[in-house]
């Protein structure tokens, strides 16, 4: 079964806001660490949601999605036109895997200990990721909000928002 052309615009909406993001953060701000209230940079919080996307994408290829998979040293923590350039990559993508089958089944592995180290494995189907990235993505997004108001900047009102926290707010309008 392939998504409707609604679910792929939802993911692009995502995208579109990372991308807005980028364009109006300065490189002091993208780098800066807000401690001790933050303990990593705007720039990381990006690379970590751009990695899942990538991991994602990868394990298409393999059949094996691996979210242990970071660059933690990539330009793309360290610069947003990197991360921005990431992003159009993210969104070209999305236009071609939503050609695909959604039910097709992915190998997922993701480690879910903080005591030890334990690999979770369970098996998820291509639809299930690209929500759980997106919405990783949003939830980073909200922490990306809080960095920058801490900086005494704003963004977008509607940035880190959660879709079902927009749908409520517009009910209660």
């Amino acid at each position: 079964m392939r998504c409707d052309s609604q679910a792929l615009q939802s993911h692009l909406e995502t995208v579109a806001q990372a991308k807005t993001f980028l364009k109006h953060i300065s490189h002091h701000a993208y780098q800066e660490v807000m401690t001790p209230q933050i303990s990593s940079s705007a720039g990381a919080h990006m690379r970590h949601v751009i990695d899942h996307y990538l991991a994602l994408k990868q394990g298409m290829e393999s059949g094996e999605v691996d979210y242990n998979l970071r660059h933690r040293h990539s330009d793309v923590a360290k610069s947003a036109t990197a991360a921005l350039q990431a992003w159009h990559e993210i969104e070209t993508w999305l236009v071609e895997v939503y050609q695909q089958d959604m039910q097709n089944t992915l190998n997922v592995l993701a480690e879910t200990s903080v005591e030890t180290t334990y690999i979770n494995q369970v098996s998820s189907t291509l639809g299930r990721e690209l929500l759980f990235v997106s919405s990783h993505a949003v939830h980073h997004f909200s922490l990306l909000a809080i960095i920058v108001s801490l900086q005494g900047q704003t963004t977008h009102a509607l940035f880190g928002v959660a879709p079902a926290t927009a749908t409520y707010q517009r009910a209660q309008a």
